[in-house]
């Protein structure tokens, strides 16, 4: 009897033990979800580190970032499952280069976005762009289109009423005062051209990143409906746990803390309209 008892007991024992390290093991398989994130280097990156990484850790994720130094590469890498979650574009680029790719891309988020704006080395202000002046601005079709508003909004040049404006390029002006000339560089090159053109018109992440300040921008853009950075996923993941913790984060106040610090450089930046909520 006594036998018998002291096996049921060890029985039980085991049992136990198996029990606590299924538990043990489901609890270390959620703490080691990694979410890979593209990104290009710049604000973004940084928005992503400081206002949503904290936050997801303590929810048991691991963030590991992976860095890009063009457009193409974040969306493809996407869509082909090398990384999680994207945070780089506007909402119409990622239209457009879904489309155009054939890619099952979603954003889940807009966030805080740096504008365009119009740098120059040696000129002070828009009124003093001199006639024949060079201007560089980027070689993708939505961000050049995007560049050539933002000369609109300044008075410099004027788009033909004919053309969609988000197919704009300097061949589609009816109005070109000053005779401006233009020169396609690739959008994170646009910085360097400062020493070989008189104003280069430069997404605000590229500027930023190498040391520009929006403050010291001729004129910075007035942000358009589809122009806000958004956060991206495959749409199969639309659904998915990771995205839904950091879409609430984006949206909590623990975000809003980060970007609102007068001392950080989002604290400018252009507000979604869902900011607050």
């Amino acid at each position: 009897m006594k036998i018998n008892k002291l096996v049921k007991i060890l029985s039980l024992a085991l049992s136990l033990t198996l029990f606590f390290s299924v538990l043990t093991g489901c609890s270390s398989q959620k703490d080691s979800v990694t979410i890979k994130v593209g990104v290009c280097a710049g604000p973004y990156e940084d928005m992503f580190k400081e206002a949503i990484e904290p936050t997801l850790k303590e929810k048991g994720y691991t963030v590991e970032y992976v860095q890009f130094s063009d457009y193409v590469q974040p969306n493809k890498a996407l869509a082909e499952g090398e990384i999680n979650v994207n945070i780089f574009q506007h909402s119409v680029y990622l239209e457009n280069f879904k489309q155009e790719h054939n890619l099952d891309l979603v954003y889940v988020t807009e966030i805080p976005t740096a504008g365009m704006g119009i740098f120059a080395n040696n000129i002070n202000s828009i009124d003093d762009v001199p006639s024949g002046a060079k201007v560089a601005i980027p070689n993708d079709a939505t961000n050049l289109a995007r560049a050539i508003r933002v000369l609109e909004q300044t008075g410099l040049v004027k788009i033909d009423p004919s053309v969609d404006p988000a197919e704009a390029t300097q061949n589609t002006l009816s109005e070109n005062p000053k005779n401006l000339t233009f020169v396609e560089i690739e959008a994170p090159q646009l910085p360097r051209s400062l020493e070989s053109v008189d104003l280069a018109v430069i997404n605000g992440n590229y500027a930023l990143s190498a040391g520009l300040n929006l403050s010291d921008a001729l004129y910075n853009e007035e942000l358009q409906e589809g122009y806000v950075n958004v956060i991206a996923v495959r749409t199969e993941n639309k659904d998915a746990q990771f995205t839904k913790d950091i879409v609430s984060t984006v949206h909590s106040d623990a975000f809003r803390s980060v970007i609102d610090d007068a001392s950080k450089q989002y604290s400018s930046f252009f507000k979604p309209k869902d900011y607050n909520n």
